[in-house]
């Protein structure tokens, strides 16, 4: 090629990239343009694109503050409202009507249509169906929908469905809350508290005011076992408000608090408003439990009673007062019988029954209290109470070991109480750990030697490993300036130290003036007697046991025993 071909050749050459160069801008513009009208198109897909974002963003919100700025941006005439400005109107009044009913819808409200995803959801929600047809295009398309926990007609069906539309409505809009407070209340009726006070916090914190909020807030912290937070939130709501449910929190608070006194005045405020509020009746009931006031609890029971007799709060307190005030154990055995039938994974039901098998050393729906309170321990394995009823049935049937066990985790408890104690050092003693019970027992002494139920187990344990000569001199030494029931004890005990049975007979004779209920001198003399194979005296200190200690299914076996040896 010759040169002038060459030249012409990148002459064109040049041309064209300028072409190119010169094109791109456009094309870019035409790129943009094009991207531009894609996302125009896809808003106007939405229902309310043509509302502004921040009137739509404070619906979302559905706080009432953020509901009524929103309606407040809004409003003109009616004659130049659009359809979807309409629908969005109707959806705010019926947010605030279900979630905040403590507030007034403030604007007006217009006839709309159904036509569209989110009246059809409200009307679905109002006849207790979860709309699953809403097409969830956008946030208040996905969470109307849940709305219907809020309605009288909807059950435990439709949690999983509240539940799934308040965690993707909260996938758009992390800080609605609404949306918050949609899931915290689905969560708690889940029984998810420790969840539910996630959602709830964040909702409370961005509207302190609402009291529907306010008050969820601390039911769920009642429920979490964080009372004073509770009583804290609720603090925060007038102490004069007359919302019955804010009266019903604090009453719940109060009780938990073991206010009494505070919870019956918040329970009469409640019952003054709904006179045939069951829950409250019961709750009423409850309270002169507590405070003792076993008559006037039995007639509320009563009146409880003839509208609900299966409710497992009405059958423990029915069995605690059968129990405690009328001392009729067989009654309460029925009862709380029946309530584990009902219920058999009752916690509380599950607790009450081990402590009736512990007082009557009898099985409780065939079980006895150390059965009875595994169950228990299945669900809580430090609970106390529930170690101490499994103690107390160990004991009754002669299983040494496994109280050992039992009693030995009990008194690593730095708050132990004396009579544990008291109880192991027996323990320590029946299986030969002499030694073990004689230094626990006088550790706690020497720490609290005023503790009556202290001093006398550290005789306990002083007399198995003492010299006999000693401990009677110590125990002598102790006569002069301890309370009867002390003395009546030193006494019993000195019988065992007696080198014969005349001078035992005359120091339990001595127990029994002190105190004429100590059971214990009293068994003694029962066996002393049995040995002796003088049943008629034996008999006549058994019988004072038994009526000391009725409930005792034991001691009533020994005396139907020997009843029969008699004849």
């Amino acid at each position: 090629m010759n040169r002038p071909d060459r030249v012409k050749k990148n002459k064109l050459v040049l041309i064209f990239v300028a072409a190119i160069l010169t094109a791109l801008p456009a094309y870019s513009a035409s790129k943009k343009k094009n991207k531009d009208s894609v996302k125009i198109e896809t808003q106007k897909r939405t229902f309310f694109y043509k509302i502004d974002s921040s009137v739509l963003k404070s619906v979302e919100d559905g706080s009432p503050e953020k509901l009524k700025t929103a309606m407040q941006t809004i409003r003109k005439r009616e004659s130049e409202y659009e359809e979807n400005e309409k629908v969005l109107i109707y959806v705010a009044a019926e947010i605030m009507k279900t979630l905040w009913p403590s507030e007034k819808v403030s604007w007006d409200v217009f006839p709309v249509s159904n036509a569209n995803p989110y009246v059809g959801a409200i009307e679905m929600a109002e006849q207790g169906v979860f709309d699953k047809s809403t097409g969830n295009t956008d946030f208040l398309s996905t969470l109307l929908p849940a709305l219907v926990l809020y309605k009288p007609a909807s059950g435990v069906n439709v949690y999983d469905d509240c539940e799934d539309a308040a965690r993707k409505a909260l996938s758009i809009n992390a800080d609605s809350v609404m949306a918050n407070y949609i899931l915290a209340c689905v969560l708690e009726k889940k029984n998810d508290f420790q969840n539910a006070q996630t959602y709830i916090e964040k909702a409370y914190l961005n509207a302190k005011s609402v009291s529907e909020i306010s008050v969820a807030y601390a039911r769920i912290l009642r429920n979490s076992g964080n009372i004073a937070r509770a009583s804290e939130i609720l603090s925060g709501i007038s102490s004069d408000s007359s919302d019955i449910q804010v009266l019903k929190q604090n009453a719940f608070v109060a009780f938990e608090s073991k206010d009494y006194n505070l919870a019956e005045q918040y329970v009469a405020r409640v019952l003054q408003q709904n006179p045939n509020d069951l829950e409250f009746v019961l709750l009423r009931a409850k309270i002169l439990v507590e405070k003792k006031d076993y008559i006037h609890a039995v007639s509320l029971l009563d009146v409880y009673a003839r509208q609900d007799s299966t409710s497992i709060d009405y059958l423990i307190l029915r069995a605690r007062v059968q129990l405690d005030w009328s001392k009729n154990t067989t009654a309460a055995t029925e009862t709380i019988e029946k309530a584990l039938q009902l219920y058999p994974s009752n916690f509380d039901a599950l607790m009450l029954a081990a402590r009736v098998s512990s007082v009557t050393d009898s099985p409780v729906a065939g079980k006895y209290a150390d059965d009875l309170a595994a169950k228990v321990l299945e669900m809580d394995p430090d609970n106390q109470n529930a170690l101490a009823y499994a103690l107390q049935g160990l004991v009754q049937r002669e299983n040494w070991q496994e109280a050992y066990a039992i009693c030995k985790k009990l008194v690593a408890n730095p708050y132990a109480s004396s009579e544990i104690i008291e109880k192991y050092v027996q323990i320590c003693i029946k299986l030969g750990k002499k030694n073990e019970a004689y230094e626990t027992a006088k550790k706690r002494f020497d720490a609290k030697p005023d503790d009556e139920v202290l001093l006398q187990a550290y005789i306990m344990a002083y007399s198995q490993v003492g010299n006999r000569d000693v401990v009677i001199r110590y125990i002598d030494s102790l006569m002069s300036a301890s309370s009867t029931k002390i003395k009546s004890f030193l006494y019993y005990m000195r019988s065992y130290l007696q080198y014969t049975d005349e001078a035992a007979l005359a120091d339990l004779r001595s127990s029994l003036i002190s105190n004429p209920r100590n059971s214990d001198a009293l068994f003694r003399l029962y066996e002393i007697y049995f040995s002796k194979k003088d049943y008629r005296k034996a008999q006549y200190y058994l019988r004072q046991v038994v009526a000391i200690k009725p409930n005792d299914s034991s001691v009533k076996k020994l005396n139907e025993s020997l009843t029969k040896l008699i004849q």
